[in-house]
């Protein structure tokens, strides 16, 4: 008897020595997974940091030069776009009833930083701009189309339309006409 507790003694022993390392194996596949995430985190954030230190630098590039009082198109000093058009009302003139009409806004980013537009709203459903969704530059040209739908209109018709972009001020107006034959 003295020989079988023993026996067990070893037996419970081994048992317990075979599931403590088994739990040590599943406790360091557990660190290792968990030492890749941080390592895929660490990497992404590395990454993020590269961008934001590039946003950073085109932002400081742009800053006014001490002395300057800021660039000479932008009286605040802030370095901003600038949204200049070539004419900001355009006259379609006599056009039949129900005709739809379109005419291109050309502009210009004249300012001292990249030019982006965010909206253009008509101030009446029969009227649809659109505009360039990504950057313009600096120096760099672009166009803002807008269409004009007569059905149901008739007599002379004003319509304006809202730019908004990242311009001081933020917003800017174009006006289309149209005298509606019946």
């Amino acid at each position: 008897m003295p020989k079988l507790i023993t026996n067990l003694s070893y037996l419970y022993f081994f048992v317990l020595v075979s599931a403590c390392g088994t739990t040590q194996k599943i406790r360091l596949q557990d660190l290792e997974s968990r030492m890749r995430t941080i390592e895929l985190e660490n990497s992404r954030l590395l990454k993020e940091n590269t961008a934001i230190k590039a946003q950073l630098q085109v932002l400081l590039n742009n800053l006014p030069k001490p002395g300057t009082g800021g660039p000479s198109n932008n009286p605040t000093g802030i370095a901003s776009a600038v949204l200049s058009f070539d004419k900001t009302i355009h006259n379609f003139g006599t056009i039949a009833a129900g005709a739809a009409v379109t005419h291109q806004f050309r502009f210009r980013n004249t300012g001292d930083y990249p030019l982006l537009i965010k909206n253009a709203k008509a101030s009446c459903g029969c009227t649809v701009p659109q505009y360039p969704k990504d950057p313009i530059a600096v120096g760099e040209e672009g166009i803002i189309e807008v269409t004009f739908n007569s059905k149901g209109k008739s007599g002379n018709q004003h319509k304006s339309i809202t730019i908004t972009a990242n311009t001081n001020p933020a917003d800017t107006r174009l006006y289309i006409k149209a005298q509606i034959m019946d």
